[in-house]
């Protein structure tokens, strides 16, 4: 009987390198679950475009937008396990099923992290009302009171990353969901919000052109693309160790050989001249993680959002 398992380990173990030797055989879906135009999908059309160069058959982007990103994600889930099917995505997906207790698919189970493509800190950012220039007057302002954290809406990384900064810092503040991204930033000029919470890609054009003021990053130190940004740990705040990311993933199921692969190819591609160009215009640095790092870091954050969202009260609702 032990003779048989380990013939048939040996099988199996060859049958998932033979799988990713022959990948890919046929032209590769890469799903963007977010309508066109974002810095997402132009991340992604790069990728598909030198991917498609580097594997020599197609890779067609599909815009799969919806439900935080979710109608995407579940599309891919259902996919074979073959790498055929490709998904690209934010740390929205991390958070998600911390407050969409209806999703269909496991997020664990049914989704394979692939590869970290860019990374940066969350930006926190004042608007029309904050009086504060640093970070530190920000604490100190918004223990003054109470302050309304704008997000691009319920269960979205914004909204995380604000209910943390408010944990965290121990500072009163309440808030106030936008649909999306754009709308919360307008919301923010217009003074009908306090403080947005986001990535460096949603939240840099409006600081350039002095519409919004930059207070600092989260995290334990400052971004190297923005030295002169405060970070909240150097100024007493703790516990917050989550950046923005987007990142490359396949369905569940997929071999150990094939991520690797996938992943290995993904993080040569990320070093071209182009793909850097795309990286600094969005004030992003790329990922540079292997695939069982990634699926630590994703898994972890999930686990994180899930206790938060029971610590604050978070639901979908």
């Amino acid at each position: 009987m032990k003779t048989i398992i380990a013939a048939t380990l040996v099988v199996l173990a060859a049958g998932g390198a033979g799988v990713a030797q022959d990948f890919p055989n046929r032209p590769v879906t890469l799903i963007v679950p977010y309508g066109p135009g974002g810095s997402t999908d132009l991340l992604g059309r790069q990728l598909a475009n030198e991917l498609q160069e580097k594997w020599g058959q197609p890779v067609v982007v599909e815009n799969r937008p919806g439900a935080g990103s979710m109608i995407g994600t579940a599309s891919l889930a259902q996919a074979e396990p073959d790498g055929h099917t490709i998904l690209i995505n934010t740390a929205a997906f991390s958070t998600a099923p911390a407050v969409q207790t209806d999703l269909p698919f496991d997020a664990k189970a049914d989704i394979s992290p692939i590869a970290m493509i860019a990374t940066s800190p969350y930006v926190v950012v004042g608007g029309a009302q904050v009086e504060s220039e640093t970070f530190a007057e920000f604490l100190a302002e918004a223990q003054a009171r109470p302050m309304f954290f704008a997000t691009a809406g319920v269960g979205s990384s914004s909204h995380f990353a604000a209910e943390l900064l408010i944990q965290q810092a121990g500072i009163p503040g309440d808030v106030v969901h936008f649909s999306g991204g754009g709308e919360a930033n307008t919301n923010l000029m217009g003074g009908h919000a306090d403080i947005y919470i986001s990535t460096t890609a949603s939240v840099m054009p409006y600081v350039n052109n002095n519409q919004l003021k930059a207070l600092g990053v989260l995290g334990e130190e400052r971004f190297v693309l923005l030295p002169d940004f405060e970070s909240s740990g150097e100024n007493g705040v703790r516990g917050i160790d989550v950046d923005g990311w987007i990142g490359l993933f396949g369905p569940g199921g997929m071999s150990d050989e094939l991520l690797d692969r996938i992943n290995s190819d993904v993080n040569e591609v990320i070093w071209s001249e182009a793909f850097q160009g795309i990286l600094q215009e969005n004030f992003v640095i790329e990922g540079r993680t292997s695939a069982p790092q990634f699926k630590a870091q994703v898994e972890a954050e999930m686990d994180l959002w899930v206790r938060l969202a029971d610590e604050r009260g978070i639901t979908g609702d």
